[in-house]
């Protein structure tokens, strides 16, 4: 499932986290071949061995070794599930475009629409408490 969310993100620089369930050695080289590291929270049980997987050795030891640095990456997912859960709660929860590109664009005029949304309460909020 992973190699097809993959498709939808440009290769290049950056980070990647993701939800645990995604954890897997595969998932981790999937993401280091789009040129992103991953940040996916081992669960208790989850071994340091790379059984050929130098992506998921680095990622799980800097779990292990320097838990201040991983969770800073990791925090980037909590907020834009943040962001994700205040657009649902605003739009709903389905798109209702059937096209990967009209779905996007969709889901852009939502977010420009929220966007413009906040910037009038904000200047509102200003007029007021003059």
């Amino acid at each position: 499932m992973l190699k097809d969310l993959l498709k939808g993100i440009e290769k290049g620089e950056g980070i990647l986290c993701a939800d645990s369930a995604y954890l897997s050695r595969r998932n981790c080289d999937l993401i280091a071949m789009n040129g992103r590291t991953p940040y996916i929270k081992p669960k208790k049980n989850t071994q340091v061995k790379a059984r050929g997987s130098q992506t998921w050795r680095s990622m799980i030891k800097l779990y292990r070794e320097d838990r201040k640095i991983f969770d800073r990456h990791y925090h980037q997912r909590s907020l834009v599930e943040s962001v994700y859960s205040v657009l649902k709660t605003v739009f709903g929860n389905h798109l209702t475009s059937r096209r990967r590109k009209a779905q996007r664009r969709e889901l852009m005029c939502r977010v420009i629409a929220y966007n413009i949304d906040r910037v009038n309460l904000k200047a509102i909020e200003n007029e007021m408490s003059r």
